[in-house]
């Protein structure tokens, strides 16, 4: 987690967003999508957002927390995931079933499930309130998970946060960013550029940019 991002004292959370970030907090679409340049702090914007839905919803539930492989999962967005509810707010969490989960009341609690968009079976273990998905746009990520995510999210009408660096022109591309650009009422794509990041180095974002496609 981003100190620069995040500080707690015991009682008051404070938020340090760029505008990038701010602009997906305040946006009230169903379904929201950060397609920006990489490092540019989508990762660790994702697990703010869950919990400010998880704050206005109220206690309990299941939460979705997807990325798109296993060992992404396990290298990158699951220690986002750990710092921000684990190390911060003392959550707990279990290793065998990929959950952080707290109990508000006995017997009841609040869990997040995490799973990878490459075992796209293990996305249809729940009814969730809101997903987190992380590097949707990589080539091994399939619309089949986008659709299973969606069903997940059908009792509840739930809410999605999705960040991905632009990696092809596939479902994301049609699926998604088509739909919004033809006025999609549930969608909002939100682009920003590496360099939002105030730490991001502006001689590599030049050095990207001489090398990269446009589109990218």
């Amino acid at each position: 987690m981003d100190k620069n991002l995040v500080y707690f004292d015991g009682k008051k959370l404070s938020l340090s967003l760029h505008a990038g970030q701010t602009q997906a907090w305040d946006s009230e679409k169903r379904f929201i999508f950060i397609i920006a340049g990489t490092q540019s702090g989508k990762t660790s914007f994702l697990p703010l957002w869950l919990d400010r839905e998880m704050r206005r919803s109220g206690d309990g539930g299941e939460w979705l927390a997807c990325t798109s492989t296993y060992d992404l999962l396990k290298m990158k967005f699951l220690p986002e995931l750990q710092n921000y509810f684990v190390h911060l707010f003392k959550w707990e969490f279990s290793a065998s079933e990929k959950t952080i989960f707290k109990e508000y009341k006995p017997r009841m609690f609040t869990r997040i499930i995490c799973r990878s968009a490459d075992a796209e079976g293990g996305l249809e273990s729940a009814s969730a309130k809101a997903a987190l998905f992380d590097e949707c746009g990589q080539d091994s990520v399939k619309v089949g998970a986008w659709e299973a995510i969606l069903r997940r999210l059908s009792i509840s009408q739930g809410r999605v946060l999705a960040g991905t660096t632009p990696y092809n022109l596939g479902w994301l591309k049609t699926q998604i960013f088509d739909k919004w650009r033809g006025g999609d009422p549930d969608i909002q794509v939100i682009q920003f550029k590496s360099t939002m990041n105030p730490s991001f180095p502006i001689a590599e974002y030049e050095r990207a940019r001489r090398t990269m496609p446009d589109w990218r």
